[in-house]
């Protein structure tokens, strides 16, 4: 936590004075060194009065709820059942499972928390996949935004059961930036069938990956059960070639893509790229889980002339800020 915004000089001071280098040499340094630990969530301004302090045990609690960090157990009670047979035990195990099976439950958490999939499938019982880290960096992102005043709205591409979006929403609410919109973009029927070359073996459609697909009643009904739900969250249903390019859109200050594939990768950034103010972030959550997304993302950023360097979130997500 930094509780002053004098903490950064300080460090810097102390920084050229047992090093031996000019202080502003050390200043820049210690700046970009915060600026990146906060991106990740690792260090953030302390606001001490009483409403920062609520908002950020609600943040706090939201990012574990949506992540079902809360009572991961009966995520470990469902796996059992579905492989064993009725006996007389098994209500006693499955009561004590996080204890008669530590190391199990140590994995599944470290597993939520990193965002990372777990024995080899999506994630089946919470309302995101992405992580802490992710959702952290979120927050910072958000952050950044309402500190320096600018305009524009939230929108994720490729929603899955809407956790990130729900987080985006709260982000607003909880900082009093509730006129600002969260956009929801998403088929609600899950990823279509690889179109693109590039997307040769990575088949995520709906028949192959059923809890990739999530539909519209669905998330709408997490967002009410969050009491985020509101005029304020706009749904943008259809594949994205369809639903973005004349979506009513007009700033955004922060464009979160999910789309795994090639094709729709480039598709969000085609159609929204030009939408993102200058400040704002771009953030790609499957750069280095998905090849294929890379390429999209590179080409992009090469064929466009961004020069804006990608910062890595954690094992898979990556973000830039817009100049």
């Amino acid at each position: 936590m930094l509780a002053e915004e004098s903490r950064p000089p300080k460090v810097a001071q102390r920084v050229s004075v047992e090093f031996g280098i000019p202080f502003e040499h050390a200043d820049g340094a210690v700046s970009d060194f915060l600026y990146r630990m906060g991106a990740l969530g690792f260090v953030r301004a302390d606001d001490q009065s009483c409403q920062g302090r609520l908002r950020e045990r609600y943040l706090t609690l939201l990012k574990s709820t949506l992540s079902n960090l809360v009572y991961a157990e009966h995520e470990l009670r469902i796996e059992q059942l579905e492989q064993e047979g009725t006996d007389a035990g098994r209500p006693r195990r499955l009561r004590d499972i996080r204890y008669d099976n530590p190391d199990l439950f140590d994995e599944l958490i470290a597993h939520k928390a990193d965002g990372r999939v777990w024995r080899r499938r999506a994630t089946r019982f919470s309302h995101t996949m992405i992580g802490l880290r992710r959702l952290e960096n979120l927050e910072w992102c958000a952050g950044q935004i309402f500190k320096d005043g600018l305009e524009g709205d939230f929108l994720e591409a490729g929603v899955c059961q809407g956790g990130a979006a729900i987080f985006l929403r709260a982000l607003q609410v909880a900082h009093e930036q509730a006129h600002r919109i969260t956009w929801v973009a998403d088929s609600f029927q899950g990823l279509p069938k690889p179109s693109s070359e590039f997307d040769k073996g990575y088949d995520l459609h709906e028949a192959v990956q059923p809890w990739l697909a999530a539909s519209l009643r669905s998330v709408q009904d997490n967002f009410r059960t969050y009491d985020l739900l509101s005029e304020q969250v706009r749904f943008l249903p259809g594949w994205f070639a369809d639903s973005l390019p004349d979506a009513p859109v007009e700033k955004l200050a922060i464009l979160r893509i999910d789309a795994d594939y090639y094709s729709s990768t480039r598709e969000v950034l085609e159609a929204l790229y030009d939408k993102v103010v200058p400040g704002g972030f771009i953030i790609i959550d499957d750069y280095h889980a998905f090849p294929n997304c890379r390429r999209a993302v590179d080409e992009f950023r090469v064929e466009r002339g961004i020069m804006d360097g990608l910062t890595r979130i954690d094992w898979t997500a990556v973000f830039w800020r817009k100049t």
